[in-house]
């Protein structure tokens, strides 16, 4: 089936349940050092995506970031579908949305088909078919060319990611990058347009993570993790990430960062 509709249906509805939503925080995860909080706000989202896809009728399995179990919808099977309803709701709790996305991401016999982010600062959505990418309804890819030196985007806001963000970066040529450290799901979906030009992951995460990278590289960039192998499409398995915005870029920071 075209998931396109149905995607920015959901992404839509997410934003009209975000705009009423509760930002009290309901606990934290302790996988995240208590920087990544849970708020209500995220369960408002999430419901609003898992209603929309009960309401279209869809058969499919559900990985939501606020629920242990699979959630099987219209009698289950069909394809798999990754929601990610707040990426950081810590941020997003104080009002300050400009870095907070809505993802999902459908998984299609052990790869990935359609992919969706919400700036939900802008309402602007990004996606992917599966052959292209687009911006709100128009085809857009990757420049050949950007201003200045390559942006790279990343995510070390305490220890152990501080860590491993000084032991990578140390390996790169000196000036020849300039470092955002703040980097997650929208900003990978961002190389689409432009706005930077490589995002990761430093520690191994969970794939609600990688809906931006997949409409980066569906629309031309590379992707792998970290050390250079392929994303293996498992909701169980956690994995690091790299999306650069050509093949030349993403081997020069491959080399980099596992230099020896």
């Amino acid at each position: 089936m075209d998931w396109v509709e149905v995607g920015q249906k959901c992404l839509t509805n997410a934003f009209k349940a975000l705009r009423q939503a509760r930002l009290d925080v309901l606990d934290k995860d302790d996988d995240h050092a208590a920087v990544n909080v849970h708020t209500a706000a995220d369960l408002d989202s999430q419901n609003a995506i898992l209603k929309t896809l009960e309401e279209e009728k869809i058969p499919c399995c559900v990985v939501a970031e606020q629920s242990n179990e699979i959630i099987s919808l219209n009698g289950g099977g069909g394809e798999q579908v990754i929601i990610d309803p707040i990426d950081n709701s810590a941020l997003f709790a104080r009002s300050e949305t400009f870095f907070c996305a809505v993802g999902m991401f459908v998984v299609e016999k052990g790869f990935p088909t359609y992919s969706f982010v919400g700036d939900i600062a802008t309402n602007d959505i990004y996606y992917c078919d599966k052959e292209r990418s687009y911006k709100n309804g128009q085809l857009i890819s990757i420049s050949e060319k950007t201003i200045g030196k390559p942006i790279l985007a990343g995510w070390a806001p305490y220890n152990p990611r501080m860590e491993k963000f000084f032991e990578k970066f140390s390996k790169l040529p000196q000036r020849e990058y300039l470092m955002f450290n703040y980097g997650q799901m929208l900003q990978s979906a961002k190389i689409v347009d432009g706005r930077y030009d490589a995002c990761f992951e430093l520690l191994p995460a969970k794939l609600q993570e990688f809906a931006g990278a997949i409409i980066a590289w569906r629309a031309g960039g590379e992707l792998s993790t970290m050390e250079g192998n392929s994303i293996v499409w498992d909701a169980n398995v956690r994995q690091t990430m790299l999306v650069s915005r050509n093949k030349e870029l993403h081997q020069k920071l491959l080399a980099g960062f596992n230099a020896k």
